[in-house]
C-alpha cells in the first residue's frame, strides 16, 4: 500500500471507532479534523528532514531514530489538538499532556533498538566489500538479517567466489603461457640450431659430393618441416584458447574420414613397425554434421600420438561406432598404458609425461585434439586398457545426421567457438 492509502486507512479506523463508543457525528467531524490535521503535518515535516539526512548520508541508525520520532510526534500532534480544543476539564488537559512525552519517548527508543541490528547488518556488509575492493578474496558475508539484508550478502558472496575463480583462471593462464614460453625457448632453439649449422656447411661448400649435399638439403627441409608444424600447433592452439576456431560444418562419414588418416600415416606406421586397423564391425554410423578437416585434425593427432608411443610390432585400432545417440570415435594403442597419476593431465598442453615419452612432439597435439573436439560440443577422454590406452571422442547426438548424406538447406554453414 501507497503512504496516502495508509493514511487513509487511519482516518477511517479513527472514524470507525469513533461511530463504535458513540461520539457524535459533529465531535467526530472535529476529531478527524484535528488527529488529521496534527499528524499531516508532523509526516510532512519528517518527510522534509528525512531528505536533507539523505544529501548528508546519514547512517541508517539516526534515519531509523527519525522515522520513530516522526511516529512519536505525529501521535503528540494529533492527542495535542483533540486534548487542546475539545477536553473541558484542565485536569484531564493535563493528564493527556503529561504522557505525551512519555509515548514519545517509547516510541523513539524502540525505533533506535530495532534499528541497531539491522545497521550492524549493513556495516558487515560494507565490510566485506571493503575487502574484497582491498584483495582478500576469501572475504564472505554472514547471511542473516531483514530478507534484503540476506539478499544483498548472498548475491555478494556470489560475486566474491566468481571473482576469486576468474582470478584462479588468469593465474592458470598466466602459468600456462610462461610454460609456452619456456617451451618455445627450449624445443624451437635445437631445430633452428640445427639449421644454421646446415645451411653454414652449404654456405661453406662442406659437403665434398652432391649426395652429401643431397643430404643435407635434406636434413634442412625436414628441419623447416618440423618448425613449420610447431608454428602451426602454436597458431592453433592460440585460436582454440582465444575462442576464435570456425567451424566449418558438413556432413562426414566417419569411417570414410578414418580410412583417409590411416592412409596419410601409412608410411610413418610401417617406418615404426606398428600396424594400423580400422573396426567398422560395429554397425552402420550416420555421418555427423561437423568441420570436416577439424574432425580429421584429431583424428591425426590421436594416430600420430599412438604411433609414437606403440613398440614396433604392435598395433593400433581406430574403431566408430554409435552409442547412446552420439557417436563414437576411439583410438587404441600399445603404449604400455599411462600411469593413473598422470591420466587428468594428458590433455593438458606441454604435458608429455614419463621423460621416456618426450623424445619426439612438442606436447601439444592432444590439447589441441580436446579444444576441436569442445568445440563441436564433445568431449574426448582417455582410460587405459590392456596393453595400451584408448582414446575415445565423443560426439552429441545433435552433429548426427538423419537424412544420410544430403546437405543441410544452404550447403555449409559457420560456427565460432566462444568462451
Amino acid at each position: 500500500m501507497t503512504p496516502a492509502l495508509w493514511f487513509a486507512a487511519g482516518v477511517l479506523g479513527t472514524a470507525a471507532v469513533g461511530v463504535g463508543i458513540g461520539i457524535p457525528p459533529p465531535d467526530l467531524a472535529v476529531l478527524l479534523g484535528l488527529t488529521s490535521a496534527g499528524a499531516l503535518a508532523v509526516a510532512l515535516a519528517g518527510l522534509g528532514l528525512q531528505r536533507g539526512l539523505r544529501r548528508q548520508r546519514a547512517g541508517m541508525a539516526r534515519q531509523a531514530s527519525l522515522t520513530a520520532a516522526v511516529t512519536a510526534a505525529a501521535a503528540m500532534a494529533a492527542l495535542g489538538l483533540v486534548a487542546t480544543s475539545m477536553l473541558v476539564s484542565p485536569h484531564d488537559l493535563a493528564v493527556v499532556v503529561a504522557s505525551l512525552p512519555m509515548a514519545a519517548g517509547a516510541g523513539v527508543a524502540y525505533g533506535i533498538a530495532s534499528s541497531r541490528r539491522t545497521a550492524a547488518d549493513l556495516e558487515a556488509l560494507a565490510e566485506v566489500a571493503r575487502r574484497l575492493e582491498a584483495g582478500d578474496l576469501s572475504a564472505r558475508a554472514r547471511l542473516g538479517g531483514t530478507a534484503e539484508v540476506a539478499d544483498v550478502a548472498e548475491t555478494l558472496n556470489s560475486a566474491a567466489a566468481r571473482l576469486a575463480a576468474s582470478r584462479e583462471r588468469e593465474r592458470a593462464v598466466e602459468a600456462s603461457r610462461r610454460d609456452l614460453i619456456a617451451w618455445a625457448s627450449h624445443d624451437l632453439r635445437t631445430p633452428l640450431a640445427s639449421l644454421r649449422l646446415v645451411a653454414e656447411a652449404l654456405a661453406d661448400d662442406v659437403a665434398p659430393d652432391e649426395a652429401t649435399r643431397r643430404r643435407y638439403l635434406a636434413s634442412l627441409a625436414g628441419h623447416v618441416d618440423r618448425l613449420s608444424g610447431l608454428v602451426d600447433d602454436l597458431f592453433e592452439l592460440s585460436a582454440i584458447q582465444a575462442g576464435a576456431v570456425t567451424l566449418q560444418l558438413e556432413p562426414t562419414s566417419l569411417p570414410d574420414l578414418v580410412g583417409e588418416v590411416l592412409a596419410r600415416f601409412e608410411p610413418e606406421a610401417t617406418a615404426a613397425g606398428v600396424r594400423l586397423e580400422a573396426d567398422l564391425a560395429a554397425g552402420p554410423v550416420r555421418p555427423v554434421l561437423a568441420g570436416r578437416d577439424q574432425l580429421g585434425r584429431v583424428l591425426a593427432n590421436l594416430v600420430v600420438n599412438g604411433i609414437r608411443h606403440t613398440p614396433p610390432a604392435g598395433r593400433l585400432v581406430v574403431a566408430v561406432a554409435e552409442h547412446g545417440g552420439a557417436a563414437l570415435l576411439r583410438v587404441r594403442d600399445g603404449c604400455g598404458g599411462i600411469p593413473p597419476a598422470d591420466l587428468p593431465r594428458v590433455f593438458e598442453q606441454l604435458w608429455r609425461g614419463d621423460p621416456a615419452r618426450t623424445t619426439r612432439g612438442a606436447g601439444l597435439g592432444l590439447a589441441i585434439a580436446r579444444g576441436l573436439v569442445e568445440a563441436h560440443g564433445g568431449t574426448i577422454v582417455v582410460d587405459n586398457v590392456a596393453g595400451g590406452c584408448e582414446f575415445t571422442v565423443r560426439l552429441p547426438a545433435a552433429t548426427l545426421r538423419r537424412n544420410g548424406h544430403r546437405p543441410a538447406p544452404g550447403g555449409s554453414r559457420e560456427t565460432g567457438l566462444t568462451g
